[in-house]
């Protein structure tokens, strides 16, 4: 059986735009859970490999615990997008049985990170990449995050520190990179981008965010429409203090973990 991401809607729910974004997306699943059902009265199967997207209203918080509580014992990790009140006023509660936890500032932009979330993950995973990523990999990032936040850049391709910092945007929530210490990135890039690029953007998010990196994981897609610029999504998490052993890559070499940069030299090495 195939992963998925699953979007599980709890409760009733305003017409959404991810149905109609995704439609016709076979590696995107749409469930509806009534108050009173409980997981396994809905008609699918969920597994450990799915990583599951939960929405609902904010005077259901009670049973969005108790389904995120529910999806914790079953091991599947789960991402969900409140207000950033909601967010403050339950952080603990929250992050006991949430995976991800994405506030935003504006709650009438809860299902517009919705859609940048899964659209980004989707491609990671699902996509035709230069470097791809497994849904493993992108499981990995979003698991225990905690509070987490997504980012966007834009620029020209003939780029500079002091541009990629200036360009660095936040648009669902204010919070910077600054002490994150997990992040997953997705570039856009043209054919003909010099290794230098894709080193400085990802060193410079490295540089903007924790010391202490525990996770860095990126994925790479050519796309030659994008007429001289790159654009770059990026998710940061796990800002609290808690050490954990550092992981930039999965591969290995003589038991020794490689720099990051060594390893995406040898995806543009010929």
């Amino acid at each position: 059986m195939q992963e998925k991401l699953k979007i599980v809607t709890i409760g009733d729910y305003k017409d959404s735009i991810l149905e109609k974004s995704f439609k016709d997306n076979e590696n995107i699943e749409f469930l509806e859970l009534a108050l009173n059902e409980k997981l396994e009265d809905l008609n699918t199967n969920f597994s450990k490999r799915d990583i599951v997207f939960l929405r609902t209203n904010t005077e259901n918080l009670e049973k969005l615990l108790e389904v995120g509580k529910a999806f914790k014992e079953k091991e599947i990790v789960t991402t969900i997008v409140l207000e950033e009140k909601l967010v403050i006023e339950n952080k603990k509660i929250l992050e006991n049985f949430i995976d991800a936890i994405f506030p935003v500032t504006k709650k009438d932009n809860i299902e517009n990170l919705f859609l940048q979330l899964i659209r980004m993950i989707d491609n990671i995973i699902y996509g035709t990449s230069f470097i791809n990523l497994d849904i493993e990999d992108v499981k990995s990032m979003l698991k225990d995050s905690g509070i987490s936040v997504f980012g966007k850049l834009n620029i020209n391709k003939n780029i500079s520190k002091e541009e990629i910092i200036k360009n660095i945007t936040y648009p669902f929530y204010s919070k910077t990179l600054k002490d994150s210490k997990k992040f997953l990135i997705f570039l856009d890039t043209l054919e003909d981008i010099a290794l230098t690029n894709s080193e400085l953007i990802i060193d410079v998010l490295k540089n903007e965010s924790s010391k202490k990196i525990e996770d860095i994981l990126f994925s790479i897609r050519i796309d030659n429409d994008l007429k001289n610029r790159i654009e770059c999504n990026f998710i940061a998490g796990v800002f609290s203090e808690k050490e954990e052993k550092i992981k930039v890559n999965k591969e290995v070499v003589d038991g020794e973990k490689e720099d990051i940069f060594e390893i995406l030299g040898k995806f543009f090495t010929k």
